[in-house]
C-alpha cells in the first residue's frame, strides 16, 4: 500500500511538473507575440492562465496516456530498473517532443496568426526538403533549440529525483490496493484528458477558450499547441444544417451566378499573380505613411483597379488556390487538406477550358509541394510547371525553390509560346522564411524593419522584368491581370495587426487595353470574389457556381468572410465575430470610426448587425450542405 502511495505521489509530481513548463511556454508565447496582444492587461494575463490549465491538463493527460499506464499498471515491474528506464524516456522524449513543438508554435504563430493544428502537419507534408525546412528554423531561432534541450534535462532530472524504490514485492492484499489506486487513477485521467470532471459536460474544446478571455483574439494565449492539435485531428467532418430553407437561403446567400449569354464573350487571356506574404502593409500605394517597398507594383496598381479594402480568405498557401480559382473560401475547415476536395467542381480552369482556353499553373518550387499541383488540376489548370519542368537547379534558393527573378522569366517565355487565349497562373515563393536573397542582390535594397521588407523589393524588382519582359508582346494588350498575395506575413503598423488587418491582401484588376477599368475605391473584396469578376468581365456565357460575388457589379452586396478563432463577417461599416457553435456573437467593431478594432460594441444598444449574424450563418450553411452533398456545379 505505502509504495503505490508513494508512486502516486510520484506521477502525479512529474504531472504537475509538465503543468508548469507548459504555464511557461503559454508565457514565452505571450512574450514573443506580445505586439499582438497590446491590450491584454496583467490581471487579463493572470485569468488566461488560470483558465487555461484545464487546457494544459487535457493536452498533458493525452500525451502522456501511455506514460501514466506504464506508471500505474498494478505489477512487479514496477521495481525493474529497466522498466522504469522505459518509463522513463517514455516521459522525457514524448513530452520533450511535447514542449519543442509548443515553443517552435510560438515563433510560427507570428506569421500566420493562428495556432499550429493537425492541418500544419498536411500543408507542408508533401515537401520535397523538410530537414531543410526545420535546419534552416533552428539556425534563425536558435534559442528555441537550447530551451528544448535544457527542457529535456530538466525532465530527466524530475524523474530521476522522483523515482520510487522499494525492495518489496506485490503480494495479493497490496495487488488490491494498487488495483483501486489503478481504477481511481484511469477514472481521473479520462475526465483529465476531457478537461471536464462533470460527466454530463461534453469535452472542452477550442471554443471554451472564450470563456477566460475579454477579448476573442485571446483565445490563442488560452489554448496550448497540443491540444490545438488533438482537438483539429477530427475537423475534417462538416455537419448539416437547416437554419434557413431553401428558399430562404438561395435569396440570403445566392451562389449560382448567371452567365451573360447576350453579350459577345471577349477571349482575353488571363494571369493570375499570386505573391508569397506581399501583404498590403509593404505597399506605398495603400499606405499614405510610408513609401512603401513595392516601388514597381505601386505604379502598376495606379493604373488598375483595386479598392482599399481587399481581403485573403485565409491565413495559410492553401486557403488561396482554392479562393482565387474556384471561389471556394476557408473556414475551420482547409478545403485543399479536406476530404471534400474530390468533389465536382468547376474551377475558373475548368469553366474557360470550355471556351477554348489553354489552361496553365507554374510554381518554382518542387513538383507536388503544397500540393498545389493536384489542386491547381482540380480547378482546371491542366498543364503544371514546377522544378521539375525548370530543370536547373543552380537557382534553387537552397529552401523553397527557385528564385523569383529566375523563375518568373521562365514564366513570361512560356507565357509568350502560349496559344490563346489562354488562362494562367504564377505563385511566387521568394518573399518567405528564411528572408535570402541571391548574392547578386545582397545590398541592393534599403533595410526595413525586418527582413521580410528586403524580399518583398526583391520580389518586387523580379514583377517588374517580368512585365518588361513581353511589355511588346501581341498577347499583353489582350490579357487581364490578376494580382494578390496568398496571406499576411509579419505585421508592424497597428493597423495591420487586428482580426481585420491580418487578412490585408491587395487584389488588383490590370488590363493595359482598358484605361476604363482604372479605379480605386473602399469596396469590400475577398479572395472568392476574383473568380465570378473575372468570369463577369469576360461576359462569359454560363450559368456557374461561386461563393463570391462579382465587384464590377454595384448592385451585388460586398462583404468579407474569415475564420480566425471564431468566424467573421466585414460588412458595411461593421467587422462582427461569432461563436457559431454556439450561435453567439461575442464581438462588433465599428471599423470605420474605430480601425484599430479596440472598442467592441458588443453592449451598444443602438447596434443592429442582425443582417451581418443571417449572411454569416446562411455563409455556413451554403458551404456545409453544398460539400457534404456534393452540390458545386451547375447540373
Amino acid at each position: 500500500m505505502k509504495f503505490f502511495v508513494k508512486n502516486i505521489l510520484s506521477l502525479a509530481f512529474r504531472l504537475l511538473a509538465l503543468v508548469l513548463i507548459f504555464q511557461l511556454c503559454r508565457l514565452f508565447f505571450f512574450a514573443f507575440n506580445i505586439e499582438f496582444f497590446d491590450e491584454t492587461t496583467l490581471l487579463d494575463y493572470l485569468q488566461i492562465t488560470t483558465g487555461g490549465i484545464r487546457f494544459d491538463l487535457s493536452a498533458i493527460f493525452y500525451i502522456n496516456l501511455l506514460f501514466i499506464l506504464l506508471s500505474i499498471i498494478p505489477s512487479n515491474l514496477l521495481f525493474k530498473n529497466w522498466y522504469q528506464n522505459i518509463q522513463k524516456y517514455v516521459y522525457v522524449i514524448i513530452n520533450t517532443i511535447g514542449i519543442a513543438i509548443c515553443l517552435s508554435d510560438s515563433i510560427y504563430y507570428s506569421f500566420t496568426r493562428t495556432r499550429f493544428s493537425t492541418n500544419t502537419y498536411k500543408e507542408f507534408s508533401n515537401e520535397k526538403n523538410p530537414n531543410n525546412l526545420i535546419f534552416e528554423f533552428f539556425v534563425d531561432f536558435w534559442y528555441v533549440l537550447i530551451l528544448v534541450i535544457a527542457i529535456y534535462k530538466f525532465l530527466y532530472y524530475i524523474f530521476n529525483k522522483t523515482q520510487v524504490k522499494s525492495s518489496t514485492k506485490i503480494n495479493l492484499k497490496s495487488f488490491s490496493y494498487g488495483f483501486v489506486i489503478f481504477l481511481l487513477s484511469a477514472t481521473f485521467t479520462t475526465y483529465g484528458c476531457r478537461g471536464t470532471f462533470i460527466s454530463k459536460n461534453i469535452p472542452i474544446n477550442i471554443s471554451n477558450a472564450g470563456k477566460y478571455t475579454k477579448r476573442p483574439s485571446e483565445t490563442p494565449i488560452v489554448i496550448n499547441t497540443i491540444f490545438s492539435i488533438l482537438r483539429t485531428i477530427s475537423a475534417g467532418d462538416l455537419n448539416l444544417k437547416t437554419t434557413f430553407s431553401e428558399e430562404k437561403i438561395n435569396q440570403i446567400y445566392p451562389i449560382l451566378k448567371k452567365g451573360s449569354p447576350n453579350l459577345a464573350f471577349k477571349k482575353k487571356n488571363v494571369v493570375f499573380i499570386i505573391m508569397e506574404s506581399m501583404a498590403t502593409e509593404y505597399y506605398g500605394f495603400y499606405n499614405d505613411d510610408i513609401d512603401g517597398y513595392t516601388p514597381f507594383l505601386d505604379s502598376l496598381i495606379k493604373e488598375s483597379y483595386t479598392s482599399e479594402l481587399t481581403f485573403a480568405t485565409g491565413k495559410k498557401s492553401i486557403d488561396a488556390i482554392p479562393s482565387i480559382l474556384a471561389s471556394i473560401p476557408t473556414g475551420k475547415l482547409h478545403f485543399a487538406l479536406s476530404k471534400y476536395c474530390a468533389n465536382n467542381i468547376d474551377g475558373i480552369g475548368t469553366l474557360l477550358k470550355k471556351e477554348g482556353y489553354n489552361t496553365s499553373f507554374f510554381h518554382g518550387a518542387a513538383n507536388g509541394s503544397m500540393g498545389f499541383q493536384s489542386i491547381s488540376k482540380l480547378f482546371g489548370m491542366d498543364d503544371y510547371y514546377g522544378m521539375n519542368e525548370y530543370a536547373n537547379d543552380v537557382d534553387f534558393d537552397g529552401t523553397w525553390g527557385i528564385w523569383d527573378s529566375k523563375f518568373l522569366p521562365y514564366y513570361a517565355q512560356k507565357l509568350n509560346k502560349m496559344k490563346q487565349p489562354f488562362c494562367s497562373g504564377v505563385f511566387t515563393l521568394s518573399s518567405h522564411h528564411p528572408y535570402k536573397l541571391p548574392d547578386e542582390y545582397k545590398g541592393k535594397f534599403k533595410k526595413g524593419k525586418h527582413a521580410m521588407h528586403k524580399c518583398v523589393q526583391y520580389t518586387d524588382l523580379a514583377l517588374k522584368k517580368f512585365f518588361f519582359f513581353f511589355l511588346n508582346e501581341k498577347w499583353f494588350d489582350n490579357t487581364l491581370f490578376v494580382i494578390t498575395a496568398d496571406h499576411t506575413n509579419n505585421t508592424f503598423m497597428p493597423l495591420y495587426r487586428n482580426n481585420m488587418g491580418i487578412f490585408r491582401v491587395p487584389i488588383v484588376f490590370f488590363d493595359p487595353s482598358n484605361p476604363k477599368l482604372k479605379s480605386f475605391n473602399k469596396e469590400i473584396v475577398q479572395q472568392i470574389d476574383i473568380m465570378p469578376s473575372v468570369l463577369s468581365y469576360l461576359n462569359y456565357p454560363n450559368d456557374y457556381m461561386a461563393f463570391g460575388n462579382n465587384i464590377f457589379d454595384a448592385e451585388q452586396e460586398k462583404f468579407a468572410i474569415s475564420y480566425h478563432n471564431n468566424f467573421q463577417i466585414i460588412m458595411d461599416s461593421m467587422l462582427v465575430m461569432m461563436d457559431v457553435d454556439n450561435n453567439k456573437v461575442v464581438g462588433a467593431y465599428n471599423y470605420i470610426q474605430d480601425p484599430l478594432l479596440k472598442m467592441n460594441r458588443l453592449q451598444d444598444s443602438t447596434l443592429q448587425i442582425e443582417g451581418h449574424k443571417e449572411k454569416l450563418m446562411s455563409f455556413i450553411q451554403q458551404y456545409n450542405n453544398r460539400m457534404i452533398l456534393n452540390q458545386l456545379i451547375v447540373e
